[in-house]
């Protein structure tokens, strides 16, 4: 499935990173995050896409290295979604997301910035779609993908969709959806229902308090082939 990646620094800056290639932050003109520190060199770091689909991050031999989730490393690293990383005093965290998830909404989610001064310029982003949420967007490939998205990244929370006239809640631990509920519906079927047509905007809760009694049991994976052999029968 795709995953959207993006670097979003303290001062709230978002940088979408496009698989396959190598990013360069360093205070000279041209490399692809300026980072404007006087502790940073020319060419400092990169991250880099390895072919086994996950970020590296490679510290280019810099005058006062590279910290990611505060611990210095010693050459290259593999980040994952939430890794901290710092360059001089600028700070910027690596973030996984569900396609139709809106950057902006990262904004909230933006790393501390760290107490050594920094130049860099800051860029403020709009209002989170729903609040306090850790993201939000539009569902563009069906409730499943988001879904698969989840399961790919382990995470726990709550996932709402919702528009004019419903709402739909989707309750994850460690990636595998345990309670789903639209309108009077839970469980599999709400979990249909939301496949055959969901609302079209989500926000996503992380570690979302008040997880409900289960009505989902089992892997997302036999879960998901669940759902799709439901629909599959539909069709006949």
């Amino acid at each position: 499935m795709n995953v959207d990646y993006y670097l979003v620094s303290a001062a709230r800056r978002s940088y979408r990173l496009k698989t396959g290639r190598a990013y360069c932050f360093g205070r000279e003109e041209g490399v692809d995050i300026l980072v404007q520190d006087a502790l940073a060199s020319r060419r400092h770091a990169e991250v880099r896409w390895h072919a086994d689909g996950f970020w590296q991050l490679v510290d280019l031999k810099s005058r006062n290295g590279v910290l990611v989730n505060n611990i210095r490393i010693a050459d290259t690293v593999r980040l994952g979604d939430g890794d901290q990383v710092q360059i001089g005093g600028q700070v910027f965290r690596l973030h996984l997301l569900p396609p139709g998830a809106d950057p902006a909404s990262l904004g909230n989610q933006a790393p501390q910035i760290s107490n050594i001064e920094t130049m860099g310029p800051g860029i403020n982003f709009n209002e989170l779609a729903a609040a306090s949420a850790t993201f939000s967007g539009v569902v563009t490939g069906g409730v499943m993908e988001l879904l698969q998205y989840f399961q790919l990244t382990g995470k726990s929370g709550r996932l709402d969709l919702v528009d004019d006239r419903a709402q739909a809640s989707v309750w994850i631990v460690n990636g595998n959806p345990v309670h789903a509920s639209y309108g009077a519906v839970t469980g599999l079927d709400a979990l249909l229902a939301l496949a055959r047509k969901a609302p079209p905007r989500f926000s996503f809760h992380a570690d979302a308090l008040g997880t409900p009694v289960p009505t989902l049991r089992g892997s997302a994976q036999a879960i998901f082939m669940e759902v799709a052999r439901s629909l599959d029968e539909e069709l006949r």
